[in-house]
């Protein structure tokens, strides 16, 4: 019923964790990983759990407008009637049974509500984070329907988009799950990575610097934890 698309780079420790999320609630769903030249298992995991890998290379370099590019025409081709387009870090929660009550009623698109999960201690224990902080603005529109939808036109990010066909959101929000705050160690070698692979051109776009400094990264995953609340 839905076919599955995702970036990564360098994503071994988070990407088991994504394919059993989605073949738990979409049993057989193709899951189509767009990878960026990763330098750790991150393929050989995708491939040994049948996913489908299409490299691209972007010599290194965080490229949003590359991102924004894949997520607007790579699922086109798609043999499903609905197509997904996720961060690996962000995992929706919604399922075949629920998904195709909202074909029935005629959706379209669905809405999300958005939480940003942080551990609530050191642990590196994905599977064990429940709490999350409630993200602020509006969900991603991250699951649609290709054949009343023609065009998702997300902008650089992906959090907005402008889509063409019949549009009809669906009443209900479903929770979206962004591990950002895995652990304070990985947290702080994330900003690192990220930081490091900044291009010129993503910079004078006015693209995030992840610049702070692991003190600054410690207190948005302190707060983060103040704010956190049950989310699973």
């Amino acid at each position: 019923m839905v076919t599955i698309y995702t970036i990564t780079y360098n994503e071994e420790l988070l990407i088991q964790f994504m394919i059993d999320h989605y073949r738990e609630r979409f049993p057989g769903c193709k899951i189509v990983v767009y990878d960026n030249i990763s330098t750790d298992n991150t393929v050989e995991i995708a491939l040994a759990n049948s996913c489908e890998v299409v490299p691209y290379n972007t010599n290194n370099r965080l490229q949003d407008y590359r991102y924004t590019e894949i997520k607007n025409s790579c699922w086109k081709d798609a043999k499903t009637d609905w197509v997904l387009m996720c961060d690996l870090d962000e995992l929706l929660d919604i399922s075949t049974r629920l998904l195709k009550t909202e074909e029935a009623s005629g959706t379209s698109m669905i809405k999300t509500r958005n939480y940003d999960m942080v551990a609530l201690d050191d642990r590196l224990d994905i599977a064990g984070i429940k709490y999350g902080e409630r993200s602020k603005g509006m969900g991603k529109s991250c699951l649609f329907n290709k054949k009343l939808i023609s065009e998702i036109n997300y902008d650089n990010g992906c959090h907005f988009c402008n889509p063409v066909g019949k549009v009809v959101y669906s009443r209900r929000a479903y929770k979206l799950y962004h591990y950002c705050y895995p652990n304070y160690g990985l947290t702080v070698r994330r900003y690192k990575l990220y930081r490091s692979r900044i291009s010129p051109e993503e910079i004078k776009n006015g693209c995030s610097l992840y610049d702070e400094t692991p003190e600054e990264v410690r207190a948005l995953y302190t707060e983060a934890r103040r704010k956190a609340v049950k989310a699973r």
